[in-house]
């Protein structure tokens, strides 16, 4: 038996953001490679919003490990990251020049990105990481944050350059590469493979922040080419 569990966000779960809307793609990543690799059961406890945090507090990875048959060879996923990176952009439009943390402090991500990796590892799980696909920081301001918030008050907040919005996820990211490097797992480099393409944003949404159908299916080609 060769089982897959997914930890992740809307990524994972193959969202795309359309018509001003929250919609799932034809097919997504997840699918691609459940259908490629031909894994007997595929577990996917992605869900749209998730944080680390939440997902940690909800002990989802627990009661998945209680289910476990440690005979099967057990792969799990980590892609998690992007929401904990992000910030409650309406309480920041309220009070714009306070010091304002992302919903998950990263000092907090990184500890339980910690926890979680060598949970599953104790579980016999062969674990793989995959760094953060990029936000696009104009696209996200413009067509998402501005939506919901004073835009004005948020440029207050990003000090004028809303290109702060991609260095704070950078910061994330690089707890994903730690994590890997600390506890001896694969790492597939989503991030760099996005952004080493030249028709990058051709594969986002215009929301900057999920892929569209192309992107999907070059993040599953990405990870079959690495895996």
């Amino acid at each position: 038996m060769r089982n897959l569990v997914i930890f992740g966000d809307s990524i994972s779960k193959g969202i795309i953001y359309e018509d001003g809307s929250i919609k799932r793609a034809v097919r997504s990543a997840v699918d691609i490679l459940a259908c490629h690799y031909s894994f007997d059961t595929v577990k996917n406890y992605s869900v749209y919003g998730q944080t680390l945090a939440r997902l940690m507090r909800k002990g989802t990875i627990d009661a998945y490990l209680k289910t476990v048959d440690p005979s099967a060879k057990n792969y799990a996923a980590l892609c998690i990251g992007g929401n904990d990176a992000d910030y409650d952009w309406r309480t920041i439009a309220q009070s714009p020049l306070e010091n304002h943390i992302s919903l998950t402090p990263i000092e907090e991500y990184a500890s339980l990105l910690d926890v979680a990796v060598k949970k599953l590892i104790n579980a016999g799980h062969k674990v793989i990481l995959f760094t953060l696909p990029p936000v696009f920081s104009y696209q996200y301001f413009n067509n998402v944050i501005s939506k919901i918030a004073d835009g004005e008050k948020i440029m207050q907040f990003l000090n004028g350059d809303v290109s702060n919005i991609y260095r704070h996820q950078e910061l994330f990211n690089y707890e994903v590469i730690k994590c890997a490097y600390n506890n001896g797992t694969k790492l597939i480099d989503i991030r760099a493979a996005l952004l080493g393409d030249k028709d990058c944003f051709g594969k986002y949404c215009i929301d900057g922040v999920h892929p569209n159908q192309i992107g999907y299916n070059f993040i599953a080609d990405t990870i079959i080419n690495c895996a």
